[in-house]
Formats: C-alpha cells, structure tokens, sequence
C-alpha cells in the first residue's frame, strides 16, 4: 500500500513560463529551474550551490522544492541573493522554530510557581479521565515567527508567478496520501505546510486539507518543474545516508531507517526523470542529522563545492556580464514593488476567535489599535504578548488587502486542540551520600474552561519524603484579569530536622549558639499542616503582582526522633499583603532578570505545646530578592534572603525557616539548621561550558562556583544576629536538561563541614 504514493500524479494545473528570454543576438536561452531537496539542516547546501550558480551567471527563471528546499527556494524567489539568504539563515536560532514554549520571563506569576515546580512540562490534555496528546512535540507558532520574520512579512499573491522567479512548493496531504503544489497564497503558509515534518509539527491546515512536509510524496519535484516549463533542470539531492548494522541499536533508529527509505526512493523516483541536459548534485551531506542546525555552515560549503566540481556541466548555460546584469536589475525591480505589513495602516482588526475566551480578553492582550501603522517587530511582539497566556496552540495573522486600497488584519487564535485542561509532573531526588535524601513525584492537573474571562482550577499532587494535595481555584474580576480573586487550600507532611546543641540538657533546654557540629546531631521532625487561604490580586503585567489575603493553618509538629518530647499543635489564623515581581528567564540556571519576593504576615495563634496552651499575635515579614546578569558565556547570580517573626519563644518552631544543602550555605545537609529567624545571602558564577545542542533542543553543561553566607536563629528581638552567621561555598557542574536540572555539587563551610550533593530536578 505504501509503494503506491509514490506514483500518484501531480494533476494540479500550473502554467508554464511562456516566453524564453531573448538575447541580444536574437537568440533565446533555454529556462532554467532549480529543484530543491528536503533534508532539514543540511538544506544549508542548497545556499552554497546558489552562490555557486550566481558566480558562474547562470539565471534562475523557475525554483520548486520541499520541506527546507521549499524554504530556501522561495526566499531565492522572493529576488534576495545567495549571500541574502545565507546571512539569513546563519542568523536564525532554529532551535527555538521547534521549542513553542513561551519564556519564563514571559509568562504569568502564578503560571511561574506552578512551571517551578512541577518542571516535566508535558502538558498533556484531560478530559474525563481520558489522557491527550497534541499531535506533534510543537505547534509552530516559532516556526511561523520565523518564516514571517526572514520572508518579510508579505501579504498574499494571487499566484507564485508574481514573485522574481517563479516559484512551486511541495507538501503532502496527510488524510489523502498525495503531493500538494503550493502555488499561491501566503509564501509562508506554503513554506510552513512544505516544512511540517510529522511528529515534530502538527499538520498545517490550508485550503480544507491538513498538509506535512512533502518528502515521502515528492522530496525533490523535478516532474512539477518540467510541467511548469523548464527546459534545463538543476537538481539537487541531500538525501541522507543510510545506517549500518551497528547504528541500528534502538526503535528509533529503525524509525528513522524506514522513513529515510521513503524519502530517498521518492527523491530516486524524481532523479529518474532527468535528462542528459540537465544536472542532478549531490553535496556529501549524508552523514549530517536532519536537526544539526550548527552543521549548516559546513553544508553550505559541500553544496558550493559539488556545483564546483561540476561546473563543466554547468556553464553550459552561463550568460555573458550584460545579459545576467538586466536579468538581475529585472529581479530587483519585482522584489521592490513587494509591500510589507509595516507598509500598511491597519484598518481593521479582525479576531477569529477559536478558543472559550470572550473577544474582550483577546483584544485587551493583543492591544493592537486600528488606524495605526506597526512595523513587523511591533506586530510580532503584541502577538507574543496574546501567545504568553499559554492556552493557545496557535495564533497566527496575515494581512488582507481590500478593494478600496484598504488593508485589514486578520488574527486567528486557536486554543490547544488537546485542552482545555492540562498536566505537567515533577521529580526531584537529592542525596548528599551521607546522611540526607530526599525525593518526590507528583503532577499537577490544571483546569481552564470554567469561564470566557480565564478562571481555572489546580490541583497538585506529591508523594516521597514530603507529601503534599492541594487546589487552587483562580477568578478573573475583569476581562482583562488585571483584578481577580484566588482561593486555595492544601495538606502538606514535610519531613525536616532539628539540630540539637551539642551541650543540650533536657531538664533545661536553653537555647544556644547554633553551632555548625549541631547539624551531625539533628533529629528528624515532622510537620503536618492543613492551609486555607483566600485572597484579592493586582496584576498590573504578566510578571508582578500583588495580593491581599486571610490565611488559615491547622498544623501539627512533632520530634519523630524524640518522642519525650510530644508534639506541638496549633492554629495560626492571619492576614497578608504580598508582592512578587519576577522576571527570571529560568530559576534554576537563571542568566537574566530579577526576582521580588516580599510578605506580611499579622496572625494570631493559638499553640499547644506538651499540654500547655498559648496565644500569641506574632508578626512575620519574609523577603527574597534575586538578580542575574550574564556577559557573553559568564553569568553572575545573587540572592538575599531575610525573614524575621516578633512572637512568644518556642523550643520548635512551628513554621521554621530553614538553612543546609546546595547553594543554601553548602557543606551541610539540607534543612538541617532551622529557626524561627533568617538571614542568608549567595554569590554564584556559572560559566557555559558548551550547549549541548541536539538540534530539536539544548542541554548546556555549566561549570560553577559559589559564595555564601547566612544563619538562623531563635531570639525573636533579635533582628540580625551576626553569632550565628557562616561563610560556605560550593563548585559544581550541572546540566539544565528537559528532565529538569542535573547537578553535582561540592560544599564546604568554613569550619570544614563539607558534603557532595547530587541533585535532579527542581528543589523546592
């Protein structure tokens, strides 16, 4: 059934170039097409073998192609020069064309804690206990970006002949298994549809037909070129090699080997139909992935040199100076007449709106104003600033030119096609190979569809060393969610220590100095703690906002270690104000931004303590504050972090904060100094080894080192209490991979308190 694709005609009707040009002599020069190849990455060759034909003034009148092909093509056809493009592409970052997650630095507060956490971003759909998944690894809003960007943002043509050299794409009707020529339209929707590899991109929607990339149908349509009128026909062929036996090792390298054997009989199929007047190239790209998008430098100089080794078949069809002079000042005369969108003012702004969001909220986030002019920068940006709500699959525009000579914007929001409700997990283990680990799993499940204005319901789940259930539901007060009022309410059982003095009397427990030797004689202690809250929230942008609240905690703490010493229950009843402004671009290796962080917490409490109950108003302010700066690979990270509560004293604190672990004074176990009280402050230098680029994404690998230093303490009329500060420091390594952060660490204190630490995932 599969061999039967590959002879299903190109029945698509497509005029031919009518007319030869004439030369000076009264002669005519044959038409010359150059057909283009799909092979991802190594499509960089197709560039050098165009630089090549322009040095030896051979004219291009028709270019076809497929998938990269398709793309170098049509911005060949669009008049730019092979250095134009070369530049062009070189000053892409590909890699983001196939990563649609929006940044941190762009997304929402609230959004932020949650990604934090739960940092395996699958983002799989819900729906009545049934499990979705978007149908491919992404959805091409970067992509697009990237194809509008370097095409330059062009409106539609009535027809592919209107462009310097006329121009066909290639893609493959998915439900139909048959070739689709793309002739006209958005050059970018044809170079989007051609590009749409299955399984990385989802099918590109266009005229009723879902289209992927043309590769296994017509991976280098040298039929629809002939049929379109040319004469000569330069081919060029970057097909991949084929895998020995010992490459042959997983599924996905079978996978792979079977859909290469697709690709290249149907590039044979089309290499057949050559003539002995045209000239098939092969640059020597085999070997070179598909998504080695750093390769394309190397493909760009194979694909120059295989036009060079052949150049005696080539200058066959060379011009003299003068005739490839006015055909190059005919290119250049086409390519000036093109309008872009930052030519137009924009009339009217139309929304499709496909999502379960009122037109309101989409306008507001949009905020692109008819009656205006906006450069494709500008355009760009506001459409980001719509995507960064991160419910959508999709939002694309285009410009529509009316008969009055007016010019409308269109823009499509499409929300996922596998929503409305979400998952994303985490994992987290740490071990210092002593005396301390930790772990966790646990998803969160988040909820979209309960209202037009945005309101959404979290709940979260976790089980190892701590354990936590919790959800929150969140509700816009405006269409535009600058106002809105959140509720939560959550069961956590964390596991901690506390440290016991080595000089500790239990008939008189006297609190001391905290001493470093402490944390090698800590027992094990258990909070449990049930939290209500509710609260009202600002959120002037994306990333800050401010809440006002009632809190509720019921909580139990008990020394798990030491049972003579009963537990500690109680009920702490209080209200808050709390401003967070966070513009980190990653928490865990951040290389830009800052982090706000600041609390007021007026609770009144009721504790128990080995039968004797007390009632205390305490006081608490928390305040974290973070800043990163990068020059070129380095990056320089600070943290400050300082806490202090005006309260009634007690032997165990009843919501500590803590000290102990990597980059949290290192050298010691984690958590393993607590009090009621909090000062510490970090330095940290990262140096990028390298990226790590597997071409669809990046691990970089960091080398770093740190300086710290902070204490916690009891004495609540205390408010910095220098005796028990320390200096600590750490060198490590670790990679920012998809599973979350990887690191292996070194700390020391500086009374010689050292541990190792292997750390996967997000901590906190």
């Amino acid at each position: 059934m599969l061999l039967g694709i590959f002879t299903i005609p190109l029945i698509s009707f497509i005029p031919k170039l009518e007319a030869r040009e004439l030369l000076p002599d009264g002669s005519t020069r044959p038409t010359i097409a150059v057909v283009l190849a799909g092979g991802g990455a190594k499509g960089a060759a197709h560039i050098g073998v165009l630089q090549a034909l322009e040095e030896m003034k051979i004219p291009v009148d028709i270019v076809t192609g497929t998938s990269m092909g398709s793309y170098v093509g049509g911005l060949y056809a669009l008049g730019m020069s092979a250095k134009e493009i070369n530049d062009t592409v070189n000053g892409i970052d590909w890699n983001i064309g196939y990563n649609d997650r929006v940044d941190r630095s762009e997304r929402r507060v609230r959004d932020k804690e949650y990604d934090d956490r739960y940092q395996l971003h699958t983002d799989l759909g819900l729906r009545w206990l049934e499990v979705k998944v978007p149908k491919g690894v992404v959805q091409g809003q970067n992509m697009l970006h990237i194809l509008r960007q370097s095409t330059g943002n062009l409106p539609a043509f009535k027809s592919f002949d209107e462009l310097p050299i006329h121009y066909r794409a290639v893609a493959t009707d998915i439900v139909n298994l048959k070739p689709v020529v793309l002739k006209d339209g958005e050059l970018v929707d044809a170079m989007m549809a051609s590009m749409s590899v299955p399984g990385a991109l989802p099918p590109y929607p266009y005229k009723g037909m879902l289209l992927v990339d043309g590769g296994v149908t017509n991976n280098m349509p040298v039929e629809l070129a002939r049929s379109m009128g040319a004469d000569v026909i330069i081919a060029v062929d970057i097909s991949t090699d084929y895998k020995s036996i010992e490459q042959l090792n997983t599924f996905l390298s079978v996978g792979d080997q079977l859909s290469n054997y697709l690709v290249r009989r149907s590039t044979q199929d089309q290499a057949r139909l050559l003539t002995t007047n045209d000239v098939l190239l092969r640059p020597e790209v085999g070997k070179m992935g598909t998504t080695d998008f750093s390769e394309m430098p190397k493909a760009y100089k194979l694909g120059y040199q295989s036009a060079v080794l052949q150049q005696s078949e080539l200058v066959r069809y060379s011009v003299n100076e003068s005739v490839y002079l006015d055909y190059q000042l005919n290119k250049s005369a086409k390519r000036s007449q093109f309008r872009s969108g930052s030519d137009f003012i924009i009339r009217d702004v139309n929304i499709n709106n496909h999502s379960h969001y009122n037109q309101k909220l989409l306008e507001h986030r949009l905020g692109i104003s008819p009656g205006q002019q906006y450069d494709s920068e500008d355009i760009e940006t506001k459409i980001r600033d719509l995507y960064a709500l991160d419910r959508f699959e999709k939002v694309s525009y285009d410009y529509q030119n009316n008969d009055d000579g007016s010019t409308d914007l269109n823009v499509s929001v499409h929300e996922k096609e596998w929503g409305p409700n979400y998952m994303d997990f985490r994992f987290f283990m740490e071990d210092n190979f002593k005396n301390s680990s930790k772990y966790s799993i646990g998803f969160t499940s988040n909820f979209t569809d309960l209202s037009e204005d945005g309101a959404e319901l979290r709940t979260n789940f976790e089980i190892g060393t701590d354990k936590l259930l919790g959800l929150e539901l969140y509700v816009p007060m405006s269409y535009n969610q600058n106002f809105f009022f959140i509720a939560s309410a959550s069961y956590s059982d964390e596991k901690s220590s506390l440290f016991i003095p080595a000089d500790f009397n239990v008939s008189n427990p006297e609190t001391k100095k905290t001493q470093l030797s402490d944390t090698e004689n800590s027992l094990p202690v258990d909070y449990v703690k049930l939290i209500g809250d509710v609260a009202l929230g600002l959120q002037p942008t994306l990333w800050q906002e401010f809440r006002v609240g009632l809190r509720y905690t019921d909580g139990d703490t008990s020394l798990t270690g030491l049972p003579v010493f009963g537990g500690t229950d109680y009920t702490r009843q209080g209200a808050y104000i709390r401003y967070r402004f966070d513009t980190l671009d990653d928490f865990n290796f951040p290389t830009k931004g800052y982090y706000i962080d600041l609390e007021y917490l007026l609770s009144q409490d009721n504790i128990v303590d080995d039968g004797h109950s007390l009632d205390d108003t305490v006081s608490e302010i928390s305040s974290t504050l973070m800043m990163a700066r990068s020059l070129g690979k380095h990056t320089l990270a600070a943290k400050f972090d300082y806490g202090i509560v005006d309260s009634e004293n007690s032997f165990v604190p009843i919501d500590p904060r803590e000290l102990g672990g990597f980059l949290n004074l290192s050298g010691i176990p984690r958590d393993s100094l607590s009090g009621r009280n909090k000062a510490f402050s970090s330095l940290v230098y990262r140096y990028k080894w390298f990226d790590n680029d597997f071409g669809l994404f990046r691990s970089p690998v960091y080398l770093g080192a740190s300086l710290e230093y902070g204490g916690v303490w009891a004495d609540t009329n205390n408010k910095f209490d220098t005796s028990s500060m320390y200096m600590a420091g750490s060198v490590f390594t670790g990679v920012d991979s998809p599973l979350g952060p990887i690191i292996l660490a070194y700390g020391q204190t500086e009374e010689q308190y050292k541990s190792l630490y292997l750390i996967v995932g997000s901590a906190f």
